[in-house]
This record gives C-alpha cells, structure tokens and sequence, in this order.
C-alpha cells in the first residue's frame, strides 16, 4: 500500500441479509383420487407481497389450502413456513372464533381471542356463535377483530379466497385462492393454472396486454358480472 493511500482504506458496507420469504412452495404437487389437482408448483411469498392463483378447481383450492396450513402434506414436494398462517373462509356455519382466527379447530383457552373481541365491539360470549346467527352488521367489526387478533398473535401470511382479508400492511403477506379473476386483479403476481399447471403469471396488466387465457377469462367474467 502506498503511503498516500493511508487512510482511504474503508471497510465494506454492512448490508442486511434478505428476509426469508414468508412461505416457499419447492415442486410441490397435490393429488386426490388418483386425479392430479395441483402440478408441480414452484411458489413463493414475501412480506408486503400479494400473489394470487387462479383457476384451481374448488377440491384443488381446499387441498391447496389444508397443504400451506399444515393439516396435510403435499403427495410431493416441500412447503416450508416461516411464520404462522391463517386461513379464511366465508361460511355461514362457522363460529366466531373460527372466523376471526382462521382455524377449524380454535384453542377454548386462546388468551387472544377475549380481549381482541372487547377491543373491536365484539361481545366475547359470542365466541361459539355461528356468523349466521350474528347481525350482518357486525361484519366490520369481524374484520377489524381478524385484522388486530393477527397482530397480537403473529400472524404474517393470511390465505383466503372471496372474503376480505385482513388489512395489508409492510410485514404481511396475502395468498388469494380464488375461481374469479376480477378479484385477482389487484394482486401483485397473478398465477394462472390450467389443470393444476401454472400456464400464465404477471401482474393483471401485463396479462391482459399479453392477450392470452387470463384476458379472455377476465373479459368473460366482466360482461357475465
């Protein structure tokens, strides 16, 4: 080194490793009944990140969503989640607790669920309720209830088909299962699968320039709305 490069010797900027994604998909496949409902998929989601897949049959859909939340392993393939998951279905049967924590079976002793109740307008004697039974009116207050109960438990990755999900933010994720392309349309990447096989993906404007399936699709259910 020469003696007037002294001094200008710097170190190398630290620089932040990258955050995991919230949920990877490696080669994963799904079959049922010897039918094949989901092909091979490669997928990830990240953080401030929404990705919608569209096209699933309604079995694929239910298979797909029991895999990313664990109740079941892909037939082949690697789902590896680095934070905790919520899965959210519209259904008149379920109970409260079911709707607000996004699991068919909800812990009797979460100590989340009360307070998030009370702090949302929500009555916690209501737990066990069926939404049925409930006053659509409260359908905001649901909403909040998921949003803020997610927050205190956790929760970054949210799957969820035709009902809100909860509010996006910086640190969250959002995977839309859904048979309706003007409700993926939003979405950050758009996967659409013919019969279990992803065909298309791009943003809804990249994919309607492009002039293939998801833009005859998308016409279609525009003037059938």
């Amino acid at each position: 080194m020469r003696l007037s490069d002294r001094g200008r010797l710097r170190r190398a900027p630290h620089t932040t490793p990258a955050a995991p994604p919230l949920i990877e998909l490696r080669d994963v496949s799904l079959t049922h009944d010897h039918t094949t409902l989901v092909h091979h998929l490669d997928l990830t989601v990240h953080e401030n990140e929404h990705v919608a897949l569209l096209g699933l049959t309604t079995t694929a859909t239910t298979a797909l969503a029991h895999a990313l939340t664990g109740r079941t392993p892909p037939t082949h393939g690697h789902i590896t989640a680095h934070t905790p998951t919520q899965h959210f279905t519209p259904h008149p049967h379920h109970t409260l607790a079911q709707a607000i924590t996004g699991h068919p079976n909800p812990s009797p002793l979460d100590p989340h669920l009360p307070p998030t109740l009370t702090a949302t307008g929500l009555d916690p004697r209501d737990l066990h309720t069926p939404l049925s039974r409930l006053d659509h009116r409260l359908r905001t207050h649901i909403h909040h209830a998921r949003t803020l109960y997610a927050l205190r438990t956790g929760t970054r990755l949210f799957i969820h088909t035709t009902d809100p999900a909860p509010t996006r933010t910086p640190h969250t994720g959002h995977l839309l299962l859904t048979p309706h392309p003007t409700h993926a349309r939003t979405a950050d990447r758009i996967l659409l699968l013919a019969q279990g096989r992803v065909t298309e993906t791009g943003t809804h404007r990249q994919l309607l320039l492009r002039g293939g399936a998801y833009a005859r699709l998308y016409a279609l259910h525009r003037h059938t709305a």
